[in-house]
């Protein structure tokens, strides 16, 4: 598990920039609520792997109105109820009560290539860097709500907070599908790296934007709609559409407003799960 967690920093920034920051995201939400329309953990002894990979249409960066095809492993290990490596996201369960379970977390948040846009030309990239943090999460068979506080160690990121609430809402042989609905608060230094921009930067842009000092505020809220058909006993073909808009100060930055991005985020998605 150790391996798989850190072979995610040896990926190159080009690489990283083909997953993309917001399929990535996108994802979490699959890989959050998967347990609602893949049962059969609960309460499990040892080690249950759940591994694949996701193709979607997602924007450039987050605030972007062209959009990519990019791709993202699908990586769920669960050791015992005490610890689960979810996607980039590694947690440990500190405290399990029935259907409520907290602890802490260390999750690794992929940068943005400037070379992904030519809207984000002259800008400069934002790396890649460890968010430690802690979270707590009730679920039942059927639903689920979450919230994880997460604070980067470096490349400008700061503090954020993010909800998730996710519901089965349909079952009919070997097809089901679930409902997740997602918020995430953003600090300064946070909503400033993602969506501000210095003189500095606003010089050196090629489209000549102006320099922006974002808030801290409610950066992102999306709706999302994730597929499960049952292949057989263990593969499952997934299917995501995520509708999200762009708040606050994320919806004002110039590199999502006018003519150059779009508040509207909008990801679709396909992924192959093999259980092992």
């Amino acid at each position: 598990m150790a391996f798989i967690f850190a072979t995610f920093l040896s990926v190159p920034a080009s690489a990283q920039s083909f997953i993309g920051e917001g399929f990535n995201t996108a994802i979490e939400a699959v890989q959050d609520g998967i347990d609602l329309i893949w049962p059969g953990r609960a309460n499990q002894e040892g080690t249950s792997v759940r591994l694949g990979f996701g193709l979607g249409l997602t924007p450039d960066y987050m605030g972007s109105n062209n959009y990519s095809m990019r791709i993202v492993p699908l990586i769920d290990i669960k050791y015992k109820d005490l610890i689960q490596l979810n996607g980039s996201r590694l947690s440990y369960n500190l405290w399990n009560k029935g259907n409520l379970t907290a602890g802490p977390l260390l999750n690794i948040r992929f940068g943005r290539d400037a070379r992904q846009n030519s809207v984000l030309e002259g800008f400069g990239d934002i790396g890649d860097t460890f968010e430690p943090g802690a979270f707590i999460r009730y679920q039942t068979k059927a639903a689920m709500i979450s919230a994880e506080y997460r604070h980067g160690t470096g490349a400008g990121i700061g503090s954020s907070v993010l909800i998730t609430a996710g519901h089965g809402i349909y079952k009919n042989g070997r097809f089901s599908a679930m409902l997740a609905a997602r918020a995430r608060w953003m600090d300064r230094k946070t909503m400033q790296t993602n969506f501000g921009l210095t003189e500095a930067q606003s010089q050196a842009s090629t489209l000549g934007l102006p320099a922006f000092t974002a808030s801290a505020g409610v950066a992102e809220a999306n709706a999302n709609l994730v597929g499960s058909f049952e292949l057989n006993e263990t593969i499952r073909l997934l299917g995501l559409i995520s509708y999200g808009k762009l708040l606050d100060a994320a919806a004002d930055s110039p590199i999502v407003s006018g003519e150059h991005g779009s508040d509207t985020q909008i990801i679709t998605g396909i992924g192959l799960a093999i259980a092992f």
